[in-house]
């Protein structure tokens, strides 16, 4: 968390807030670890990236991405990966600093972008080439047709639930929306997945897809106090299944099941998926 519906979010959240046009007059990085390579500190991170304006901004898999022009028709990317508690806030001149700041991009209109992060694990790159912050990603589920998707997770023998989550197969699903399409289609994580029928890997794809865009229509509608996405704790009305002990099958009502697959919990019924 955040995965993609959250990330999508946040890119919505500031196209409509006008940050597209606007100047970046200057960056402050409190934490230095959120800059990623080939930009290791803040000095050369910050030269990148001042005076430079937002041309577009736009979305791959998790990955946040601002494209920059300078005065010289020079064109490169501010890119970003919120981590596990990364967001984006728009702060106006009169307000304070969210509670977590890494990082603060100053606008030429006086309001600035913070990057809340309390586990400190979002990165940020400033880099000529968007690819270059993620050269092995896979596309986004709408850009896989069925067939391309059944392939690629036929041709392998690992469980379903840790495949879904592989970002070089598919981009932008994580943990909980994997076990959400995963509920609806009926499927349990543990199958391996060259054991899935092409038809019942046509209708996970179809299911992934649903997920996601009920996801992000729930966070567009349900915003934060300031304004912001909600991209943290997803125990809300975005989810079928509430990820505690006490979670119930909204099918059979039976107790949703904990495990771990391949380090990670996935919570699904085993009375309806197989």
């Amino acid at each position: 968390m955040p995965e993609l519906p959250e990330v999508e979010s946040i890119r919505r959240y500031l196209v409509s807030s006008d940050v597209n046009g606007r100047c970046i007059e200057r960056v402050e990085v409190g934490w230095p670890d959120s800059i990623a390579a080939p930009t290791s500190d803040i000095e050369t991170f910050a030269n990148r990236v001042s005076y430079k304006r937002i041309t577009a901004l736009s979305r791959r898999g998790k990955y946040l991405i601002a494209t920059l022009s300078g005065d010289l028709d020079t064109t490169s990317h501010l890119v970003l990966h919120m981590g596990m508690t990364g967001s984006l806030h728009i702060r106006n001149p009169n307000e304070g600093p969210v509670r977590y700041r890494r990082a603060a991009i100053f606008l030429d209109d006086s309001r600035r972008i913070e990057l809340n992060d309390s586990r400190r694990w979002a990165r940020i790159w400033a880099v000529p080439e968007a690819s270059m912050a993620f050269p092995r990603l896979a596309p986004d589920p709408w850009d896989l047709s069925p067939p391309v998707f059944v392939e690629r997770i036929r041709a392998k023998r690992s469980r379903i639930k840790p495949t879904l989550l592989d970002q070089s197969l598919i981009a932008g699903v994580g943990n909980i929306y994997a076990d959400e399409a995963l509920h609806r289609t009926g499927i349990s994580p543990l199958r391996r997945c060259n054991r899935i029928s092409a038809v019942r890997l046509q209708q996970l794809h179809s299911s992934i897809i649903v997920v996601l865009e009920h996801a992000i229509e729930f966070i567009s509608t349900h915003p934060s106090e300031d304004g912001s996405p909600y991209v943290v704790d997803a125990y809300d009305e975005r989810m079928r299944i509430t990820r505690n002990s006490t979670s119930r099958c909204p099918h059979c009502n039976q107790l949703v099941t904990s495990r771990r697959i391949a380090g990670r919990t996935a919570y699904y019924c085993p009375a309806c998926q197989h």
